[in-house]
């Protein structure tokens, strides 16, 4: 069962070059967060961890598509976001 925080973050929904997550909930602001980046198939493109209220995550070298951004704190997941990344070349 998630935790009753569920959607604590804004998350970019359309990405160039930067995904940005806003951890809104002022009582998390000061945890260490994981996240993990997958695929339509589920396969892990990416992960990592980050503390703080606020990261930008640097995504120019991942293909184009579909992706799902997986939030978790304390082991558990508390946030799953959809997202497009889109190559910054296709709209110059």
């Amino acid at each position: 069962m998630l935790p009753q925080y569920l959607l604590t973050a804004n998350v970019s929904s359309i990405v160039y070059d930067l995904l940005k997550v806003e951890i809104v909930q002022s009582s998390l602001f000061n945890n260490k967060f994981e996240y993990k980046i997958c695929c339509p198939n589920e396969k892990i493109v990416r992960k990592g961890s980050f503390t703080g209220p606020n990261v930008q995550l640097r995504l120019s070298l991942m293909q184009e598509g579909k992706y799902s951004f997986h939030l978790f704190l304390n082991g558990e997941m508390i946030q799953y976001s959809g997202f497009e990344k889109i190559s910054a070349l296709a709209y110059n």
